[in-house]
């Protein structure tokens, strides 16, 4: 198949933040190669991976069959998938008014659970606990954990979600959620 380089860099970084884990030496192929396997019990050789990461020369075309395991890696149910819905790099635009459904912070009950979805896979549940500030409950495949707390005065659908993380003898650490596609689902749970 093919290569289209951007689809082939967006697949790497995603890789990458899926591993939670830089690819740049040989030590780091010998690592994916394992997460690949325990993950998914698939395997993809280092020299495949390396040739795809450009770490060694050879990768003018690649086999569907490769570009199907790493977007199950990150999540995607296969490579056709991780394209249309991650790579809308034709259809990306500077600006637009937002007409999407919006959950404001504002209107919630302290107590209220807010659950939201993101792209590949991402799930969380926060709880309100008043003045904007959120609580993580329920964490899927997120670099968010359970226990994290978050400042945010608004939910949109298909837009990215920015949420402030108060960190200690620092400035509030800006975190943003589904940058690319947005959030694709926000529904209120009953506590």
């Amino acid at each position: 198949m093919p290569v289209n380089l951007q689809h082939i860099t967006l697949l790497r970084q995603l890789v990458e933040e899926s591993a939670d884990h830089r690819i740049e030496t040989s030590n780091d192929f010998i690592f994916l190669s394992g997460e690949i396997r325990g993950r998914l019990n698939e395997n993809l050789s280092v020299s495949t991976l390396k040739r795809l990461w450009g770490y060694v020369d050879g990768y003018a075309s690649v086999r569907s069959s490769t570009l199907d395991i790493l977007a199950r890696f990150t999540g995607f149910p296969d490579w056709e998938t991780f394209v249309s819905d991650y790579c809308e790099v034709e259809s990306v635009q500077s600006s637009h008014r937002v007409k999407s459904e919006t959950l404001y912070a504002e209107n919630l009950p302290v107590g209220a659970q807010v659950e939201f979805f993101w792209n590949p896979n991402r799930r969380c549940v926060a709880a309100f606990q008043g003045d904007q500030r959120f609580v993580i409950l329920t964490s899927e495949n997120a670099k968010l954990k359970q226990g994290e707390v978050f400042l945010c005065d608004q939910f949109t659908l298909h837009e990215p979600l920015f949420v402030h993380i108060p960190e200690p003898n620092e400035e509030n650490a800006l975190f943003v959620m589904g940058k690319k596609g947005g959030l694709t689902k926000i529904c209120i749970k009953n506590p």
